[in-house]
């Protein structure tokens, strides 16, 4: 028999216990990845958030103007941070200048 303790305890606990199954996916990037000139929500990550929502936890990690060099520097730590299952790397496009 379960009471009503025991049921609102498992409604409760549910939520969190799903939250922790999703993976964390991290995004590294520069200013494309950072929404750059955009309004923050309407950049890709943030619609990559809002599409895999239920799938994933998505962390962005994006710095406007970062380059591979720097990207390197930070990874490690980030890494050990938010210890991602995914990690998506976006950069490149400011090493040049």
């Amino acid at each position: 028999m379960v009471t009503a303790g025991a049921l609102a305890l498992v409604v409760v606990a549910l939520p969190q216990a799903v939250a922790e199954e999703r993976p964390t996916l991290l995004v590294m990037g520069d200013s494309l990845s950072a929404a750059y000139g955009l309004e923050q929500d309407q950049g890709w990550v943030s619609l990559l958030e809002r599409r895999l929502a239920e799938q994933a936890v998505v962390v962005n990690s994006s710095i406007s103007g970062e380059t591979s060099g720097g990207g390197a520097e930070r990874f490690a730590e980030i890494l050990k941070d938010r210890e991602p299952a995914i990690v998506l790397l976006e950069l490149g496009g400011n090493d040049g200048l």
